[in-house]
């Protein structure tokens, strides 16, 4: 027990960060910085003041926010600031301080603002595609951004998904910022896919078509998104052609891995100059790669030999995703089991892979290592017991060898069979202490957003009303759905639209939700409101309103 509560004493530290949802902006554009301290914060905030000096702090939202997933509880308290640059340049976020804890300072790259040519920009909405290159090698990473203008509040807005023929498609960012054209404030919406074509050739990025209501000037009793009213636009993104190349001729190596980057790194379970013979060491050796997939990296694979021993475990994958693309980090374990004593040689670890900035070959290394492997306690005793002997030269059929092998294999295997039964009943004993946390720990409610297949309504309510005490509206929206679709049945409800149309009281704040998710400007949505609308009809409307419910045939027909 103390030791447990010595090891999990550093984890009840606060801990602060600071993370922007872009990197690089121009000058006419806006960014948002989140803050977010891993504790529950009633006073105060980090001071912010710095910013100031090359930021102008457009607005400032706190949110306090809380989980419960599968016993593990997290509260923390999240400081989300609008900031417009005041210059271009290097422009640098300061580290915070708060409450004994710091954040990491962040590097923001602002361009100089651009000349209004993006086409239709004299329109209220207009939409701009980018491509980050206008040729490729195949099964690179190719950069495809849409961004929607608009001058004009919306009530709606969703596009068709977006589908390439002999590629591969990742959606890996969605931000809204505000950008100002011509002295003129523009809200934009940005979608950004990550695309690896998977043959040579022409590559058609064909168009995908926007479906956009405007916010109307009315009312909400005559708001668009109800069809009394508004303008709808229908509006397409252009179509592309790119040119993929195929694998140069001049690459050698054994995978085709084109990425922007690829480095390897190791660490060792222990001091890898504590090497015994027949005692394992882990090592783990960790391949980052930007711009590539997991799915694309190859494992590495060393070889056995008859003096150093290979248990591989299962690789381990993640990918992260950015306005800059994919990052794949895949983290390989084996134990390394030296068979003698004396100074072994662990082989290089090499892995070829192609430069798509600088068009060349190059190579991630973990050079050769020399580890110096001392005998096992046994060993050295049998050693000391037995007289010296002249060599003999020993043919693979005669007894001697196999008397000689089983003396020395033996203790070996002893030392290893007490390594595993102490490892056996430490596991045993953390088993029993985490069945006896979860016997006295409450059973968590379910996360909001969670897929509503089989879940009842009350379900889906209690994961409304946790939303709605949040501040992610994105996730309202989500889970409004799921309750109307538990409520009403998944074949009635295909859109907010129809919830409205079911439930007449939650008209207005329906458009308020959907306003603040694509309005131009700051809108505002009362999430006490909507929860209150929503408890009174549950306590007027019958029981029976799920019509798939009512609507059963009679037993006997």
């Amino acid at each position: 027990m103390l030791l447990t509560v010595t090891l999990s004493a550093p984890t009840l530290a606060g801990q602060l960060s600071a993370s922007a949802d872009r990197t690089r902006i121009s000058l006419e554009e806006t960014l948002n910085l989140v803050v977010r301290y891993d504790e529950q914060v009633i006073f105060g905030e980090p001071d912010f003041s710095q910013l100031k000096q090359q930021f102008e702090i457009l607005a400032n939202r706190r949110a306090n926010q809380y989980r419960s997933v599968n016993g593990k509880a997290e509260s923390w308290t999240q400081w989300t600031l609008t900031l417009a640059p005041k210059q271009a340049g290097s422009l640098q976020i300061p580290a915070f301080e708060f409450e004994g804890a710091r954040s990491k300072p962040l590097t923001i790259e602002v361009q100089p603002a651009a000349a209004a040519t993006a086409p239709g920009s004299d329109q209220p909405v207009f939409l701009e595609t980018e491509l980050s290159k206008s040729s490729v090698y195949v099964q690179e990473q190719l950069l495809l951004t849409y961004r929607l203008y608009t001058s004009v509040d919306l009530s709606g807005l969703n596009s068709e998904e977006l589908s390439i023929d002999n590629a591969l498609v990742k959606q890996v960012a969605e931000n809204q910022y505000q950008r100002t054209i011509d002295g003129k404030r523009y809200g934009v919406v940005e979608v950004s896919y990550a695309i690896f074509p998977q043959q040579s050739g022409n590559l058609v990025l064909p168009p995908t078509l926007w479906n956009v209501t405007l916010q109307s000037r009315q009312g909400f009793d005559y708001d668009p998104f109800f069809n009394r009213g508004g303008k709808r636009l229908r509006l397409k993104t252009e179509e592309k052609f790119i040119n993929v190349l195929p694998k140069p001729d001049a690459y050698s190596g054994s995978h085709w891995l084109p990425a922007t980057d690829i480095t390897l790194s190791q660490s060792w379970s222990r001091d890898p100059k504590e090497f015994k013979v027949g005692e394992p060491i882990t090592r783990k050796v960790v391949i980052n790669a930007r711009g590539l997939m997991a799915s694309q990296i190859p494992a590495l694979e060393p070889s056995s030999s008859a003096d150093i021993k290979y248990y591989p475990d299962l690789p381990q994958s993640e990918e992260s995703v950015s306005s800059d693309g994919v990052t794949s980090v895949i983290t390989e374990s084996y134990a390394i089991v030296p068979a003698r004593a004396g100074q072994l040689t662990l082989p290089a670890i090499q892995l070829d892979w192609w430069d798509t900035e600088q068009k060349q070959q190059r190579q991630a290394v973990l050079p050769a290592q020399t580890i110096n492997v001392r005998g096992g306690v046994e060993a050295a005793t049998t050693g000391a017991a037995t007289p010296a002997r002249q060599p003999v030269e020993a043919r693979p059929d005669s007894a001697p060898t196999s008397v000689a092998t089983t003396a020395t294999s033996s203790p070996t295997l002893a030392s290893l069979w007490f390594y595993l039964t102490l490892l056996l009943a430490a596991t045993t004993l953390l088993f029993a202490l985490l069945w006896l946390r979860a016997r006295a720990t409450p059973r968590p409610q379910e996360a909001p957003g969670s897929p509503t297949v089989g879940v009842s309504e009350k379900v889906a309510f209690r994961r409304l009303q946790q939303s709605l005490n949040g501040n992610d509206n994105r996730q309202i929206r989500a889970a409004l759905l799921d309750w109307a679709r538990a409520r009403f049945s998944p074949a009635a409800i295909h859109s907010l639209t129809d919830l409205a149309e079911r439930v007449p009281e939650l008209q207005e704040a329906i458009a308020q939700l959907e306003s603040s998710l694509y309005a131009a400007g700051e809108a505002q949505f009362d999430r006490r409101a909507m929860l209150d609308q929503l408890q009174q009809w549950r306590r007027q409307a019958p029981a029976a309103a799920n019509p798939a419910a009512a609507a059963l045939p009679p037993l006997y027909s």
